[in-house]
């Protein structure tokens, strides 16, 4: 099958309309980053007729042949999708792909019934992906207004032990179904809401707004928190004692060891946060009007604008501090990490902290 990649936005908006129109943010983190004005991404939901959704990767394709890319799922990353290394659906990238889908496992007739919720295997597990890739597009869903979100089916590519903790604390009422790997439906009608993430990291204001709702009842923040990272591979903060003997009234916390809703909690109930950069800040998304959030990296990641972005949206109040890089001595990327050039730890000025407080 011959089929041709889509990933212009002008084709969807042409076709389906938005939902959102890009609005410009501004934020300053340090003196040295290249950019400080960022746009989010245009939203929409695209409708699909008689089309069939592949797992993995997670794609689309329509009964006119065209392959549904980027703003729906970041598949043009061609670098991450490389034909016979990580899949053997086509043997190279170009305007047109001569692409070998297996046959159809599944097929569902329903109209109006089911919504593709594409992310691929890597990014399921990883808490900033779950929350503004996957379940902020319930938002898109909604403003349909056809039916309500949660009477929808929802199709997954594939599940992560976090997403599914998501799914059963926070929406135990969403209906949905996983792929098994490498597997194909048809649908005779798809709905299909974009992605509210562009660039990775810029996000809108109305979607942050959107996702603070399922937060917890607002408490008296009393707590204040550093988020540790002695279970992760990388970014650990290598001089994390000292520094937390220096601290004052400072409680170690190893969000690993809580529920979902348990982390909502302890971000709301929070003065002040502080941590390396990690997947674990995107609990910012709970975090009350003010709170104060210190971000450790180091200057290499000086344009990761995420969280500095995330903390614009919820109206806290957030200082980025970079410390020393350490190497790590991996050859080879090990499973789970993205890149290999992100594989440091960090050493980090403990008075410098010391004075954002």
């Amino acid at each position: 099958m011959i089929v041709k990649p889509i990933s212009n936005i002008k084709y969807f908006l042409d076709t389906f309309g938005h939902i959102d129109t890009p609005l410009s943010i501004t934020t300053r983190w340090h003196p040295k980053q290249t950019k400080n004005e960022f746009q989010t991404a245009t939203t929409f939901v695209a409708e699909f007729q008689d089309c069939v959704v592949h797992s993995t990767p997670p794609l689309l394709i329509t009964k006119d042949n065209l392959m549904i890319t980027d703003h729906v799922w970041p598949l043009l990353w061609q670098t991450k999708n490389k034909p016979q290394k990580t899949h053997n659906l086509w043997k190279k990238w170009g305007d047109k792909i001569d692409i070998n889908l297996p046959a159809t496992s599944k097929q569902f007739g329903a109209e109006n019934t089911y919504v593709w919720m594409p992310i691929d295997a890597e990014s399921c597990n990883n808490p900033w992906h779950v929350w503004i890739d996957i379940i902020a597009r319930l938002r898109l869903v909604q403003e349909l207004k056809d039916k309500h979100m949660f009477d929808y089916i929802y199709i997954f590519p594939c599940m992560s032990t976090y997403l599914q903790k998501v799914l059963d604390e926070i929406f135990p009422h969403l209906k949905y179904s996983v792929m098994d790997k490498n597997s194909a439906w048809k649908f005779t009608h798809l709905i299909v809401p974009s992605m509210s993430n562009k660039d990775d990291g810029v996000t809108n204001p109305r979607v942050i707004n959107w996702l603070r709702t399922f937060g917890p009842a607002k408490s008296t923040p009393n707590k204040k928190i550093f988020i540790t990272r002695t279970d992760a591979m990388t970014r650990q903060l290598v001089n994390q004692d000292d520094l937390l003997l220096a601290l004052a009234g400072f409680t170690p916390v190893e969000l690993s060891q809580y529920s979902i809703k348990e982390q909502m909690q302890l971000f709301d109930s929070a003065t002040h946060v502080i941590a390396t950069h990690g997947a674990g800040l995107t609990n910012l998304l709970w975090c009350q009007h003010g709170t104060t959030v210190i971000e450790i990296n180091h200057i290499e990641q000086v344009d990761k604008k995420v969280y500095p972005v995330l903390s614009k949206n919820c109206g806290l109040i957030h200082k980025v501090l970079y410390g020393e890089k350490v190497k790590l001595g991996y050859k080879n990327k090990p499973k789970g990490i993205k890149r290999i050039n992100d594989m440091a730890n960090i050493q980090i000025n403990i008075q410098e902290v010391l004075e954002c407080l």
